[in-house]
């Protein structure tokens, strides 16, 4: 069985360098709304080792605080300083009773959960981590599917879900396994029992295998996140085929005004749903900026407008 070995570190350690042997990279971006002082240069380094294939993916983790809007926004802002999410990029959300308040803080942490997964437009690429008290103290109501890193010096907690365990925090826990790596030194390390770093990658949706189309497909209609494509002015996809369409004339083509904003659907079902909807239009009827066409016969009216042989929409 193959396990994966990878470092968890903060700008409590050096920045990380090409001396690193693993092919997994975690490291934090923020505090609350306190920004770690190595993640840029963290962050440019995985991003780089990710393109180049020296790593399968990365992921960058927030300490969860009781300000959950501030603490998820500044994870989102650093990263975009840093270029925007990396497509091998994991975010994870760090839960720790050390400084929060007791009892359960589910409804704060599983807010943030689904800012960061609106934002990337994906449920898998956002994973927890805890110890065992924490995570049945602090996270007693979870997201379902959510991926968990278990922390446990000494013994594994084996929390649902669990795709990797912390093992040490390079005081002597390791049981013979690594207590750090270069450059480093001794760290927090972790231990991805039964995944290869493919493997790994795939099980947070950074992989080559696309885990969940149902999700890549709705990505594919609403954009990144839900904000539309950058290759589309910011639009979706049946915005961007109606400003085409306004653009050569077309009456009844006009996109929405306003910054596109859509939240990615909690479940599979709502998923699929709004991936219908943005065929067929509102009830099936077609769309209102499309001059009431559905989006295939939208694209049929403008092959038409552009005299391409054989396009032609329905008569309605």
């Amino acid at each position: 069985m193959v396990d994966s070995l990878f470092a968890d570190v903060s700008e409590f350690q050096v920045p990380v360098d090409d001396s690193y042997p693993y092919q997994i990279f975690s490291f934090r971006s923020n505090d609350g709304t306190y920004r770690d002082h190595n993640f840029f240069t963290n962050y440019a380094w995985a991003a780089d080792a990710a393109d180049s294939g020296r790593i399968s993916c990365f992921i960058v983790y927030f300490y969860w605080r009781p300000n959950w809007l501030d603490t998820a926004d500044t994870h989102k802002s650093m990263i975009g300083e840093a270029g925007g999410p990396h497509r091998k990029m994991i975010s994870m959300i760090d839960v720790e009773s050390g400084g929060n308040p007791g009892g359960d803080q589910s409804d704060g942490i599983n807010r943030a959960y689904w800012r960061l997964a609106d934002w990337l437009g994906s449920t898998r690429r956002v994973i927890g981590y805890a110890n065992r008290p924490d995570f049945n103290s602090m996270w007693p109501v979870r997201p379902d599917g959510l991926n968990m890193i278990g922390a446990g010096y000494g013994s594994n907690p084996n929390l649902p879900r669990q795709i990797a365990h912390q093992y040490t925090d390079g005081q002597g826990y390791g049981g013979g396994l690594p207590e750090g790596a270069p450059p480093f030194g001794n760290c927090d390390m972790n231990s991805a029992d039964g995944f290869s770093p493919e493997d790994f990658a795939n099980q947070c949706g950074v992989g080559e295998v696309a885990p969940d189309p149902v999700t890549d497909m709705w990505i594919q209609f609403m954009g990144i996140g839900g904000n539309g494509w950058p290759q589309l002015a910011g639009h979706t996809l049946v915005d961007g085929v109606a400003t085409v369409g306004q653009t050569l004339g077309l009456a009844g083509f006009a996109p929405p005004s306003g910054p596109t904003q859509v939240p990615l659907p909690r479940d599979t079902d709502g998923r699929i749903r709004d991936e219908w909807i943005q065929m067929l239009g509102i009830q099936g009827q077609g769309w209102p900026q499309l001059g009431g066409h559905t989006l295939v016969d939208a694209v049929a009216a403008i092959g038409q407008e552009l005299n391409i042989p054989g396009f032609q929409p329905p008569v309605q």
